[in-house]
């Protein structure tokens, strides 16, 4: 991709590949490139897709309303069309949705948003081998210490703690630890994660309870 901090980043003529998701939303990625990390402590390898959203309404402001076909978090993607490699089919993605602002003065001739999404590729053992991966992607797990089974969907808080619908709550976002969901913090209602506002808990350092079981915040 080229440098973002340039007063002349256009992406007219560079490669734009479309993206569709489940439901029929369609994203338009501008001067794309895919990238793949080296695996996590189990082995997983998550790859990325990361381009310029080349189909989004508005200045890019961050006073401005803008419009984009998609929302950030989970999705769900039916295929996605990158020239010179094999569609991507069928994967359980996370967007995330990034606005790293303009040089003043700009010829940009796109508002600015940069748009990745992330999956699970592949996942191998100490050696390189392939490894059957069963976990990415599971909506509900069961503890096997207490046998107690948990919505990997549903927001939590540690039990006891009052909820407070302006304030973080937990929930799991495709993350694990030896076999074990991770809970990352998400403030208030939002669909990706509020990363640096707190390292990832296990589900089995709780007592965890769903939000709709939580207490009422007090009030005097």
């Amino acid at each position: 991709m080229k440098p973002w901090n340039t007063d002349c980043h256009r992406i007219a003529d560079s490669d734009h590949a479309t993206v569709t998701f489940t439901g029929g939303a369609e994203l338009v990625l501008a001067d794309w490139e895919t990238t793949e990390a080296a695996p996590d402590r189990d082995g997983r390898v998550y790859a990325t897709l990361r381009g310029w959203i080349a189909n989004a309404e508005g200045s890019g402001t961050h006073t401005d309303p803008y419009t984009l076909p998609v929302d950030a978090g989970r999705a769900q993607l039916a295929v996605a069309a990158l020239r010179g490699r094999e569609p991507l089919r069928d994967l359980a993605v996370h967007v995330d949705i990034d606005q790293p602002g303009k040089p003043n003065p700009n010829s940009w001739d796109h508002a600015g948003y940069l748009c990745s999404l992330t999956w699970s590729a592949r996942r191998v053992d100490a050696d390189g081998n392939p490894v059957l991966e069963t976990e990415i992607g599971s909506t509900r797990w069961t503890d096997p210490e207490s046998g107690r089974e948990y919505d990997l969907i549903a927001a939590y808080l540690p039990k006891g703690e009052p909820y407070n619908p302006l304030g973080f709550v937990w929930r799991h976002y495709d993350c694990w630890s030896r076999g074990v969901p991770e809970l990352l913090p998400f403030y208030s209602d939002k669909r990706v994660p509020a990363y640096g506002a707190g390292s990832a808990l296990l589900l089995t350092d709780g007592p965890w309870v769903e939000v709709a079981e939580a207490p009422a915040p007090t009030t005097r």
